[in-house]
């Protein structure tokens, strides 16, 4: 048989060609659809809110005044001094003035008598004691340095001086020698750090001068 060597190059090299076409095809293809198999439709998104860990800021502004009302705010504090002290004191006014209508000033350190006797000299500002006391007595033993408090509050009427509500808050401290439970609304509301301490004595007030408010309102 005869063989004509360019020929057979040539149809050597378009045999070459055709595979290398027919692989690169393939290929395309693969790619294609391995593409399309890693490619997902873009799906729909929902946000979902996240609860709020502070609902008493909330719950607070539910109790804004239509009457404007002034608070004279006295401390009578332990003989510990404790840092405590203040920063409940601190919190308890601060949260009175988030009131709408309500502006609260503190009187400083005084006792009960002298607070009952600025409330008789006053027309319109009614006059709070926030009243700290060490709580060293728990569970049938004396506990020494207690940082433990009761914190009692008490409202004393403009012109008469009668106490018009009394409230209680008991300050666990973190770490305290016994732990109380919390038989709230039952009982005392317990709370563990300085500021949950303040707020709930403001809210107790802040519940009390709403109702006192309702009173105001003209009837519809």
């Amino acid at each position: 048989m005869l063989r004509f060597p360019d020929v057979q190059r040539s149809r050597r090299k378009k045999g070459l060609f055709a595979l290398s076409s027919l692989l690169l095809l393939v290929s395309s293809q693969g790619l294609a659809q391995s593409g399309r198999k890693t490619a997902k439709p873009p799906q729909n998104q929902v946000s979902i809110p996240q609860p709020s860990d502070d609902n008493s800021e909330a719950k607070f502004g539910t109790r804004d005044l239509q009457n404007k009302v002034t608070l004279l705010v006295g401390r009578q504090g332990t003989s510990k001094k404790l840092l405590s002290e203040d920063s409940i004191f601190a919190t308890f006014v601060k949260r009175l003035n988030e009131v709408k209508g309500v502006t609260a000033t503190s009187l400083g350190d005084l006792k009960r008598d002298d607070l009952v006797k600025r409330a008789k000299t006053e027309t319109d500002a009614v006059v709070i004691m926030v009243r700290f006391d060490v709580d060293s007595f728990q569970g049938g033993t004396i506990i020494l340095n207690s940082p433990d408090l009761d914190v009692e509050i008490a409202v004393f009427a403009p012109a008469t001086g009668k106490e018009t509500f009394k409230g209680k808050v008991y300050y666990k401290a973190v770490g305290g020698p016994m732990m109380k439970k919390d038989n709230w609304p039952n009982g005392t509301p317990i709370r563990i750090t300085t500021e949950a301490v303040g707020i709930e004595a403001a809210e107790q007030v802040g519940d009390w001068l709403l109702v006192e408010d309702l009173k105001k309102r003209p009837k519809q």
